[in-house]
């Protein structure tokens, strides 16, 4: 029986000697870590003040501000947001994410998704200046998916102001990121904080809502041109649009308005809610250049862009980054929209 014991003792004593040189715990430990480890799961602890779930959920996007926004559309994982890219979904995903949390109806395919899908054609690359475009290249080529992204606030009529910014931008071109903050991250972020503004509020207004967020406006409108071919709402009921686009650069309060002279919405609602917030926004000429507004003017809708006047600087160039961003603009942008709507809708 000692010796049984004696015989165990050298054997367990080899085996110490000789195991770490196997390799064999090491695999062991490989095989019986992933059922040492805690679940993947994540613990939401609900504050006192939030009365349901949906309250703490919609709580994480009423914590953001457009800042949060510009700095995640305009962030080299977007790539630059280009239409029909991987980058244009991600930013698609984030902005209906937002949406969702905020509560906002789904206003896209049927009224069961945030997204209308539609398709855009070839471009090319073309060099206006110092100042990167597109151009529309063979129409009889493949074309590829891209999304506009749609949620409303149901009012009291079915009568609707249409408030949105485009998406999308240029993408990335011989090797540069082309961010867009301004253009349009800065836009969308406006609008957000608008949303957001109006969700905390819990208000229903006299008039509906339809927050638009367009893709392929840098190719032709080809996002606000898609709605209007096959709206989610009935185009006699939309009785303004206010479009956002590139409201981040130049001197605080200093805006510009793109709009027919004779749209009581710009010369009217517009300047009076820019007047009120402290500012000001004047018609300017657009030298050839537009925004969204104009697909629903050419059908005789009121509609107006509000844009920073100094909007060229850094335009469609790689460093229109976020550091060139002047927050307090955006927040005026907001301010104004804001004004407007609350004269427009309630």
């Amino acid at each position: 029986m000692k010796s049984r014991r004696v015989f165990l003792k050298m054997l367990f004593g080899l085996g110490a000697v000789i195991l770490p040189w196997t390799g064999l715990p090491g695999k062991i430990r490989l095989a019986t870590a992933p059922m040492m480890k805690q679940p993947k799961t994540k613990l939401f602890l609900v504050p006192a003040e939030a009365q349901t779930l949906e309250e703490y959920f919609q709580s994480e996007s009423l914590n953001r501000t457009a800042w949060d926004d510009i700095q995640t559309l305009a962030s080299p994982d977007m790539e630059g947001r280009r239409a029909g890219t991987r980058g244009e979904g991600l930013a698609s995903q984030y902005i209906s994410r937002e949406l969702s949390l905020l509560g906002l109806e789904p206003m896209g395919e049927m009224g069961k998704s945030y997204t209308q899908a539609f398709t855009i054609p070839e471009v090319r690359e073309v060099f206006s200046g110092s100042r990167l475009t597109f151009s529309v290249g063979d129409p009889n080529r493949l074309r590829a998916p891209s999304l506009n992204v749609l949620g409303g606030i149901s009012g009291e009529s079915e009568e609707t102001i249409l408030i949105s910014a485009h998406y999308d931008h240029l993408g990335i071109f011989q090797g540069h990121l082309y961010p867009g903050a301004s253009d349009n991250a800065s836009g969308v972020g406006s609008v957000l904080d608008v949303i957001r503004r109006l969700v905390e509020e819990k208000s229903t207004p006299e008039k509906s809502l339809l927050f638009a967020f367009w893709s392929g406006e840098e190719m032709g409108f080809l996002g606000s041109r898609a709605f209007v071919s096959n709206p989610t709402v009935p185009l006699e009921n939309i009785k303004a649009v206010i479009n956002v686009d590139t409201v981040g650069t130049g001197p605080v309060g200093d805006f510009g308005l793109w709009a027919d002279s004779n749209n009581d919405l710009a010369m009217t609602t517009i300047q009076e809610a820019a007047s009120e917030a402290g500012t000001h926004a004047a018609l300017v000429n657009s030298n050839g250049h537009s925004s969204d507004h104009i697909t629903f003017a050419r059908l005789g809708i009121p509609a107006v862009t509000i844009l920073a006047r100094e909007w060229l600087k850094n335009n469609h160039s790689p460093q229109d980054t976020i550091r060139n961003i002047v927050v307090e603009q955006v927040q005026l942008a907001s301010e104004i929209v804001y004004r407007a709507i609350k004269k427009l809708a309630f």
